[in-house]
């Protein structure tokens, strides 16, 4: 072999590798049988990966027969990463697919698994929800839970003040419970019940590039939502339109669905992109608090709200508590028309939910929005941001806004029925396009402390310049 031949062989394409990639054919049924080797070795290499394309045993992936088997048979095998290639048709699984630590589930990025007709099972969970888990991965594949031909209790009864029930159906698709170093990445969730991921008691985790392709079906359809005890997260990249709180910061929930609670800190949002959706990020608190969280870049149209406190009453009596929330890069309206499937208040929240909504009874300690452009076509369309009555704001700074009005009818930019401490405001721009003056720069019916406002600008909005109920705020 002379040496240029030597050369390309050990190129970059890897050892024994020759032109345009392909292995010599002396080699390949050595090389094969090293890699079977390999996948047959408990914690070795990919386990399904082996021929490329081959199905896992025990698996057809030819929509009608259940592939559960299968595929847990090969989680169970202690692989540290279980491969599912792209079947002839799609998975079929009839139980919750359970994975356990140091473990990856790797699927092809458009290989659907579905939850068969009336399975009434989430699609795949941690194994130990009470010891605890460490060093899970799920990446790729469209997670489909085929809603249509399920029901779950919250559907069925109504019923949603009950304790949390580890046995129940909830209606979610992926539930992860007590795990450390989790990562969720590069899949669709099509089709939940109600959420597309729940989790709850985690530290370090990433959930990244997740689409929800949702048909509206369900009420309470939630894209990511986080319970308590949650630390150290981020949460980047998500499309798509849900019926419910996009990402959900519940450090309480009172409900079925609350499977635990305690402080959520140290959480980035970064990149939400959604069209006609329903709320984009809530935070809840109800005796645990919420503190250090910043969420960047929202694009969108949004039903209800971008971003919303809250507390729900769902624990009377305990403290609601929100701080050091960082809000930077809006660009939202709202939806100028209804989704193709309504919900019986989608009317009421295009024209009555702010961008931006303290509710009554929540405290936030520090609250900062930043770089926020709302371009509004809506008619009727409500203001910005309202600070409710019984709703307390200590800081509340404001900066780097436009706001532009280009509808008939007013636009109001800071309603405050509550008590803000201290409201600063700066490089702030609102106008209303054309026709008479409209709207108000602030409307304050309540008490604000003190105001501290630079390089602030109204072009055709009510009163002086917009802003001459600052000056007498109280």
């Amino acid at each position: 072999m002379n040496g240029a031949k030597m050369k390309t062989i050990r190129s970059e394409s890897g050892p024994n590798v020759g032109p345009r990639g392909l292995v010599p054919v002396f080699l390949t049924a050595a090389v094969r049988l090293m890699m079977l080797s390999m996948c047959l070795l408990r914690g070795g290499a990919a386990y399904g990966a082996v021929t490329g394309q081959s199905m896992l045993p025990g698996t057809v992936g030819d929509g009608v027969h259940d592939d559960t088997a299968g595929i847990q048979a090969a989680l169970d095998g202690g692989s540290a990463t279980v491969f599912l290639p792209s079947p002839p048709k799609h998975y079929v699984i009839r139980q919750t697919l359970v994975i356990h630590s140091g473990q990856t589930l790797q699927v092809e990025r458009n290989a659907t698994i579905r939850l068969a007709d009336r399975a009434l099972v989430h699609m795949l969970t941690n194994a130990e929800h009470t010891k605890g888990d460490r060093g899970i991965t799920v990446s790729g594949g469209i997670w489909d839970g085929n809603n249509a031909s399920q029901t779950c209790e919250y559907h069925t009864t109504g019923r949603w003040q009950v304790p949390y029930d580890p046995k129940r159906y909830l209606g979610v698709l992926m539930q992860f419970n007590n795990v450390a170093d989790l990562r969720i990445e590069h899949l669709t969730l099509k089709d939940p019940e109600t959420f597309g991921i729940q989790v709850g008691n985690l530290r370090r985790f990433t959930i990244e590039d997740i689409t929800f392709d949702y048909n509206l079906l369900r009420t309470n359809m939630d894209g990511v939502h986080l319970h308590g005890n949650c630390h150290e997260g981020r949460i980047v990249n998500l499309k798509g339109a849900t019926n419910d709180d996009l990402v959900a910061l519940n450090a309480d929930d009172g409900t079925m669905f609350e499977m635990s609670r305690g402080s959520i800190t140290d959480i980035e949002v970064d990149g939400i992109w959604s069209d006609n959706g329903y709320n984009a990020v809530r935070m809840l608190s109800a005796g645990s608090p919420i503190r250090r969280v910043r969420i960047s870049n929202i694009y969108g149209t949004f039903r209800y709200y971008v971003a919303t406190f809250t507390n729900y009453s769902i624990h009377p009596g305990e403290p609601s508590e929100i701080g050091d929330v960082v809000i930077d890069g809006v660009y939202c309206a709202k939806p100028t028309q209804p989704t193709p499937r309504p919900l019986d208040s989608d009317e009421w929240g295009r024209h009555n939910g702010p961008l931006f909504w303290v509710e009554s009874g929540t405290r936030v300690t520090d609250l900062h929005l930043a770089n926020i452009l709302r371009r509004e076509s809506l008619e009727n369309a409500p203001a910005t941001i309202h600070v409710s009555n019984g709703a307390t704001v200590e800081r509340l700074a404001i900066r780097d806004v436009t706001v532009t009005n280009q509808a008939r009818t007013p636009l109001d930019f800071l309603v405050n029925d509550g008590t803000i401490s201290l409201l600063q405001l700066a490089n702030v721009y609102l106008r209303s396009e054309g026709g008479e003056p409209r709207g108000h720069a602030l409307l304050n019916h309540k008490t604000i402390t003190k105001v501290q406002r630079e390089n602030c600008l109204t072009e055709n909005l009510e009163g002086q310049d917009g802003w001459e109920q600052a000056a007498s705020a109280k």
